[in-house]
């Protein structure tokens, strides 16, 4: 059915446009036309109040939306301000279910208002009898009583004292404590309803070969109602060179980008400053993306990981037509933000980061020396250096008006967005990370009608055209 969508403004690439009007029918967009100046009658017009931005569907080219999922039916501890709360709900939830292993996400001791400190012991004050694992916002550490340890025994990077695991069991609490693939659909699904509600239509999903399963199930079944990119994790390396896998297969609603892998960990965990690869397993990576036709993203939060990337691609990279991307970028020395350009890397950040953490008195500054903060996500200077760059939210959370408020809002003054560059940045610009920038992410005829209306307090007003 064809219509006519008239806004008060419409987003074209960086620009807010005025009097514009849309015609589209059923999922394809038709024309691009001035609102007062058309001489089409028959065709049926909608219209949206003052103060609203028709624009592109956003695109979250960062997520963990299956993990996500999972995560909804996890009791979640970002709410609480304080330890002490935090340890009393663990309490009362605990003796209120009968589980043997008792998983928790989400908590952020950079907030609390009293002890910011969490070990075993801890934990061990609740039970020793029951496993507890406490998950960190970042996803990069976790607690966990003694209980929990006698089950986690052979696995690497635990201090058994403490009972601090960094990096590999957090980042894998889904494949040692694995759902089934029902479990798996049902938190997908979950997950979608909310991304359509924040007018996410587009994501990259960074995920299990079994969640991407679930994802093909989900899309024979035809539940699927997000365009998804796929990315595993680098442990299923040989899993996709066997299945012949490449960057790009599959089609519009859902398809297979490449693997991702860890450089360094989070400030959060304190592990931002440590490199997790040596510079030749780096380039062995590298090497077997290119071979193999495979994207790499490559988790980059500090300067020592940044240049360590931006060093082995130099020397094995001489054309990104793989689009090979650095994941977060925040901390870059400036040098190096001008070689990102000159290599034509392509970067994915976080702006809910900085609204989450961001300023001189917020869990940035507490964790980092001031000269590294200075350089803290330098979203306005990475935008005018004219590197391809996209915003996503690494489901911390799933928000895309969050982010959008981080980028208008920055601490840093001259790092500021304006409006149409963060909205631009959280649709427009993704298209490409997603290798559909020919289909989706602009107002143009021939497009996808992926479009949503938003207001001038950035909420949700309409999704225009969910796609069939």
């Amino acid at each position: 059915m064809k219509q006519i969508l008239i806004a008060d403004k419409i987003l074209i690439e960086k620009e807010l446009y005025e009097n514009k009007a849309v015609l589209i029918d059923g999922n394809k967009i038709l024309d691009v036309f001035d609102a007062f100046e058309s001489e089409i009658t028959h065709i049926p017009v909608k219209t949206f109040p003052p103060g609203s931005i028709l624009m592109p569907a956003f695109i979250d080219t960062h997520t963990h939306l299956a993990s996500y999922g999972i995560s909804i039916s996890k009791p979640n501890l970002n709410k609480f301000q304080t330890k002490k709360e935090t340890l009393e709900f663990i309490q009362n939830y605990i003796k209120e279910q009968d589980k043997e292993i008792y998983i928790f996400v989400g908590y952020d001791e950079s907030k609390w208002e009293d002890e910011q400190t969490l070990f075993k012991e801890d934990l061990n004050k609740i039970s020793r009898d029951k496993a507890i694992i406490l998950r960190r916002i970042c996803g990069h550490k976790a607690v966990l009583n003694s209980k929990a340890l006698e089950i986690v025994k052979d696995i690497d990077g635990i201090d058994f004292n403490t009972g601090i695991a960094l990096e590999y069991l957090p980042l894998n609490l889904y494949q040692i404590f694995k759902p089934s693939i029902d479990e798996r659909k049902e938190g997908i699904l979950k997950a979608q309803e909310i991304a359509l509600n924040l007018g996410i239509r587009g994501i990259i999903d960074i995920t299990d070969v079994e969640s991407f399963k679930a994802y093909q199930q989900l899309k024979r079944e035809g539940k699927l109602k997000l365009r998804v990119g796929i990315v595993l994790y680098e442990r299923y390396l040989d899993y996709i060179k066997n299945s012949g896998f490449e960057i790009d297969f599959g089609d519009d609603n859902l398809k297979f980008l490449g693997i991702k892998t860890f450089l360094d960990g989070s400030v959060g965990a304190g592990t931002a400053d440590k490199l997790l690869k040596t510079d030749e397993e780096l380039e062995y990576l590298l090497k077997q993306c290119q071979e193999y036709n495979l994207q790499l993203l490559a988790h980059a939060i500090g300067e020592k990981a940044i240049n360590q990337f931006l060093n082995v691609f130099e020397k094995v990279i001489k054309d990104n037509y793989l689009r090979h991307r650095i994941e977060h970028f925040e901390f870059p020395y400036y040098q190096d933000i001008k070689r990102a350009k000159e290599l034509n890397i392509y970067i994915s950040m976080q702006p809910n980061f900085v609204a989450l953490w961001g300023g001189f008195d917020n869990m940035y500054a507490k964790k980092l020396p001031f000269e590294t903060l200075k350089r803290c996500n330098l979203y306005k200077t990475i935008l005018d250096e004219g590197i391809k760059l996209s915003f996503g939210s690494d489901c911390m959370p799933l928000d895309p008006f969050l982010g959008i408020k981080g980028a208008l809002n920055h601490f840093i003054e001259s790092e500021k967005l304006s409006l149409n560059e963060a909205l631009y940045l959280y649709s427009t610009a993704g298209a490409e990370f997603l290798f559909m920038e020919h289909k989706i992410g602009k107002i143009e005829p021939g497009y996808y009608a992926d479009l949503i209306v938003i207001d001038e307090n950035l909420r949700l007003i309409e999704n225009v055209q969910p796609f069939e």
